[in-house]
């Protein structure tokens, strides 16, 4: 029994996702997806890292108030050690718990992951443009950046009112990483 000669069929040509060109002069270009680690690394960047250790510090203040308020036997203020005490407690609730209300605010954000968690992000001299999810299309300009907060896993600009673009380091080339940084370094100065 012979075979049957099969057809060879060339794939098709699809047009490419992504069109930058679209954008005139495009400065850096990438794609990522906003999977979990990619999340948690720019969750990680939303607050800056003294908020603990002024949390800390704080309590410790309100603990010294305690202590102040209830070491002087004639003059005891029941009051401001009450207070102080129920703030401690609060502040040391806050910081046991940061990480819970730091990512219940990210969730809240343009970080947030969807279903569809592709991202391409375009870098002109004017304007960030993100791509993703979706078809959703934002633009940034550039004179928008508030600041840049960046760790060895990636970038994160921030630009006020819940929006923040990531630039995981992955991406790039350790150059170009560093180029776009100090670009936006400088947007937001």
């Amino acid at each position: 029994m012979a075979k049957k000669a099969s057809k060879k069929v060339a794939p098709k040509q699809e047009k490419p996702r992504h069109n930058d060109e679209q954008y005139g002069e495009v400065l850096y270009a990438y794609s990522y997806a906003m999977d979990d680690e990619n999340y948690l690394n720019a969750a990680s960047l939303v607050g800056p890292g003294r908020i603990q250790q002024i949390i800390t510090s704080v309590s410790m203040v309100f603990l010294v108030l305690i202590i102040v308020a209830l070491y002087n036997e004639a003059h005891r203020v029941y009051p401001l050690a009450i207070a102080s005490f129920v703030l401690f407690i609060a502040l040391s609730i806050l910081n046991q718990n940061w990480t819970k209300v730091r990512n219940r605010y990210v969730a809240g954000t343009d970080l947030n992951p969807s279903a569809d968690a592709a991202r391409h992000v375009v870098v002109t001299p004017e304007k960030i443009v993100v791509e993703g999810p979706g078809d959703t299309v934002r633009d940034y300009a550039l004179s928008e950046v508030k600041s840049v907060a960046e760790d060895s896993d990636g970038a994160l600009i921030k630009l006020g009112q819940k929006r923040y673009v990531y630039a995981p380091r992955r991406s790039f080339s350790e150059s170009r990483y560093t180029g776009l940084v100090s670009l936006l370094r400088e947007k937001s100065a």
